[in-house]
């Protein structure tokens, strides 16, 4: 089951069985969303203490930070796995008092194909979904230097130069995001999917370049034929899903594309 969602509840009174339905957590073909009314959360908890108030709301926080990791490729884990939604659930119910629950998964029919996050709110929590407006403290780069400050990427060269005077096929100095030189090269390049279809192809098209040269560098000096890979974040853009697609389905890409979370399997 890779469609699927569950209903988030508060309890106003727990001596009552009233329930108000305020978020929705769901996994549309491996995309998960995590959406709530803010309105009807701070309606549903009017009665509660303030410290019981902070409680929930921090539950929720952490909760959009989880769903957010997976969605920039930060967590491993996916919402594809029903024991992972659970385990996220308990979390977010965990030290609550009971005051939050959620419904049994539900799954999305197969002839509901188009059906998108935003009906299923609409529907079943009663109101149109209000993205929030953030402000978005770090792009792609500085996550991906975050991510690879983890001891495991120790033996790589961050920011590795490729000069063009000592690499083929290249006319100008080039860059990868993370180097490693063994009995051949392996390396990382990352690709921000958010940016425009022309910047997208500019940096596919340099990467092409980059990899045969490092191929024939590697030819040149008796070297394996290497390792090399397209790194990005998920993305809900159809458009952007329909490239990735693409790339992955090219036989003679010299490159395999994966998610930021896979490098840890490929070193």
């Amino acid at each position: 089951m890779n469609r699927f969602f569950t209903l988030i509840y508060i309890v106003p009174n727990r001596f009552s069985e009233e329930r108000i339905a305020v978020a929705l957590l769901a996994n549309l073909d491996g995309i998960p969303y995590f959406m709530y009314s803010e309105k009807k959360l701070n309606f549903a908890m009017n009665s509660f203490s303030a410290p019981l108030k902070a409680a929930v709301k921090k539950g929720f926080k952490y909760m959009d930070l989880d769903v957010n990791r997976i969605n920039r490729g930060e967590e491993a884990l996916s919402l594809f796995d029903q024991p992972f939604s659970k385990k996220l659930l308990k979390e977010l119910t965990r030290k609550k008092r009971g005051v939050i629950q959620y419904s049994n998964l539900i799954e999305v029919g197969e002839n509901k194909n188009n059906i998108k996050a935003e009906q299923l709110f609409k529907k079943f929590i009663g109101v149109d979904y209000v993205e929030k407006v953030t402000v978005k403290n770090s792009n792609f780069k500085t996550r991906f230097k975050e991510f690879v400050s983890d001891r495991k990427f120790n033996d790589f060269t961050y920011n590795f130069k490729l000069e063009a005077n000592n690499y083929p096929f290249i006319y100008k100095d080039m860059r990868v995001d993370l180097c490693r030189i063994t009995g051949f090269y392996t390396v990382f390049y990352t690709l921000d999917f958010s940016k425009s279809l022309q910047t997208i192809q500019v940096h596919i098209s340099r990467f092409r370049m980059i990899v045969q040269s490092l191929q024939q560098k590697s030819s040149d000096l008796g070297l394996s034929s290497g390792r090399y890979y397209l790194v990005y974040e998920s993305t809900a853009s159809k458009s952007q899903q329909d490239l990735i697609q693409t790339i992955r389905k090219e036989k003679q890409a010299g490159f395999e594309i994966i998610r930021m979370s896979e490098m840890k399997d490929k070193i």
